[in-house]
């Protein structure tokens, strides 16, 4: 059997219609009913399946059409979450955020009890299934992520001491999550971790511009580059230990700052604690300006372990060409064989429900991404 070469997926998002957003303003404001909403979400999510389709995607999601955010979700998909505004957290949130050039989305999950295992993603994926013959990615907000994201001084130490408490209790979920996906037939759960790609930016003692900002708004505490790295490696593989028959990835995205002494430096500083976790994919920014060379953190993997590059730019409006994307891909197959590479946009279109970003140019890059796998197939077969 010949192995397949650069994969296409996506990373998670697509831009939601704009009907869908007014949907859910209409939904939220309670002038349109539980059923009605229901199908304009289930209408957005034949659309972009459609899309991805047609774009020739070969490893598909629902483009959370579903999801407020790409982690807001759980807090209204599990019991003991709730989500809130980031100015009901703090009224200075968004001010906090200006100062430090962080962009984190405005509503926000919090722990504000016991969290309770349900499933939070089954019922997407269901229904992604039941309208596509192709592979299915589902997306899960990391542990290490909702305990940076959830956890909170005011609202949560009452049932979580300590937010690596929350961080193990939502671990148990999240497992007992991915088996149900398996079940279903999901071939990947792509776990989101951008907290630990943010640490490039970070160093022993200071914290990058993301923890800056949290620790502002939940009164968290930053225990150290290396400490926040071996944490988040161990709460990831204590997640994803002995589970098998379906594909684990883990997308870490990072937002370059020209102003950082680390712009221009790749995910090979996060070494190696980063490249001690088990999971099979690596889901990677690097199309971004300042990202760094991919070659240099392939170099360091397992013989067993994949990239999922990112070739294509989820900013600006610019459509890359097919040559732009294939030049991308080739600085990586140097080094590592065709077969472990994957080739999706740095990171979601739609990360967020009112994140304005034209479907009409995500889908153009999707295209381009695409014909520049069919020409990287042709030269490496």
């Amino acid at each position: 059997m010949v192995e397949e070469t650069f994969i296409t997926s996506v990373v998670g998002s697509f831009p939601r219609p704009r009907w869908l957003i007014e949907a859910f303003e209409a939904f939220s404001r309670g002038k349109m009913d539980k059923d009605e909403y229901e199908e304009y979400v289930n209408d957005a999510v034949k659309l972009t399946v459609k899309e991805e389709e047609l774009a020739g995607i070969d490893v598909l999601t629902d483009g959370e059409q579903r999801r407020t955010s790409f982690v807001a979700f759980v807090g209204q998909k599990i019991p003991g979450f709730k989500v809130m505004h980031i100015s009901e957290i703090n009224p200075q949130g968004i001010e906090i955020m200006k100062r430090y050039k962080a962009q984190l989305t405005y509503y926000r999950p919090v722990a504000v009890g016991p969290i309770e295992d349900k499933p939070f993603t089954v019922d997407e994926a269901s229904f992604t299934l039941s309208i596509t013959n192709r592979r299915v990615k589902v997306t899960i907000p990391s542990p290490y992520l909702i305990m940076w994201e959830a956890w909170h001084a005011k609202y949560s130490k009452d049932y979580y001491k300590e937010p690596e408490e929350l961080a193990e209790q939502y671990l148990k979920l999240v497992r007992n999550e991915i088996v149900r996906l398996r079940e279903l037939g999901v071939h990947f759960v792509q776990l989101d971790e951008p907290m630990l790609g943010d640490l490039i930016e970070a160093t022993e003692n200071e914290p990058d511009r993301y923890r800056k900002v949290l620790q502002e708004l939940n009164g968290q505490r930053y225990r150290g580059f290396r400490n926040e790295l071996s944490l988040a490696k161990d709460l990831i593989n204590e997640t994803i230990k002995g589970i098998d028959g379906v594909r684990i990835g883990m997308h870490m995205d990072r937002w370059p700052n020209p102003d950082s002494p680390f712009y221009g430096i790749g995910y090979e500083r996060l070494a190696p604690d980063v490249v001690d976790i088990k999971v099979k994919q690596y889901v990677l920014e690097y199309a971004s300006p300042g990202s760094g060379d991919p070659a240099k953190f392939a170099q360091l993997l397992p013989q067993d372990r994949e990239i999922g590059l990112g070739v294509i730019e989820v900013r600006g409006s610019r459509v890359e060409e097919p040559s732009e994307v294939v030049a991308r891909a080739e600085r990586l197959a140097r080094v590592l064989d065709p077969s472990r590479i994957w080739l999706n946009p740095d990171c979601g279109f739609g990360v967020g429900m009112f994140r304005k970003y034209s479907r009409k140019i995500a889908f153009a890059k999707l295209r381009s991404m695409v014909e520049a796998a069919k020409q990287l197939r042709r030269k490496y077969s």
